[in-house]
């Protein structure tokens, strides 16, 4: 573990806890991991998977490492508990942008393995890299409009975005694949509807 330019600083406030301190500030470092990372381990950016470990553990290991080593700051109007709180939750936020940057890197190429399993929306091929990627953004909109207020096929739009396949998609969601083909039909009737009438 390296040490970071806190170390000392850090060390001096840590010196000073006790094991009650200690025990206090990780069950409620627990529980706001419970809370934060509810239904969001399954699958995605905080499962285990994708982490390789708990994800409750891989933060909390991590936040503690961070405060230990130094490389975090313990700032003086926070405890414990806020500190690591803070920590966390940067860390959490950061794996999602991290998750994100990745995504829209690779988005594009599954998206377009998608539209060609549920629905054809036309050829990009004659269009310039501007004019591609301004349909390409219309098209994620239809996409994200169809899923509006239908936890379901939200669910199911984040499982084919993550590269599931059929009986893993429809493990995640609770329901067999007989049903996750209904929800892929329903899922193509609203972008249909949504679509605009080409000429």
């Amino acid at each position: 573990m390296d040490l970071g330019k806190y170390y000392e600083a850090n060390q001096k406030r840590l010196s000073l806890l006790t094991d009650g301190d200690w025990r206090a500030a990780l069950a409620k470092c627990k529980e706001h991991l419970g809370w934060k990372l509810k239904q969001k381990t399954l699958y995605g950016a905080h499962s285990s998977a994708s982490l390789g470990a708990d994800p409750k553990e891989h933060y909390l290991s991590l936040a503690l490492e961070k405060l230990l080593s130094g490389e975090w700051e313990w700032q003086i109007q926070f405890s414990l508990v806020e500190q690591l709180i803070r920590i966390i939750n940067s860390l959490i936020s950061k794996e999602v942008e991290r998750r994100q940057t990745q995504k829209s890197e690779s988005l594009k190429i599954e998206y377009r393995d998608i539209e060609a399993e549920f629905y054809d929306l036309g050829d990009l091929s004659h269009q310039s890299d501007g004019e591609e990627a301004h349909e390409y953004e219309r098209r994620i909109r239809v996409m994200e409009d169809a899923i509006q207020g239908d936890q379901q096929l939200l669910d199911f739009w984040e499982a084919v975005q993550a590269g599931y396949r059929r009986a893993d998609t429809a493990e995640v969601l609770g329901i067999t694949p007989k049903q996750l083909d209904k929800v892929r039909e329903r899922l193509l009737r609203r972008v249909s509807t949504l679509q605009p009438l080409k000429g």
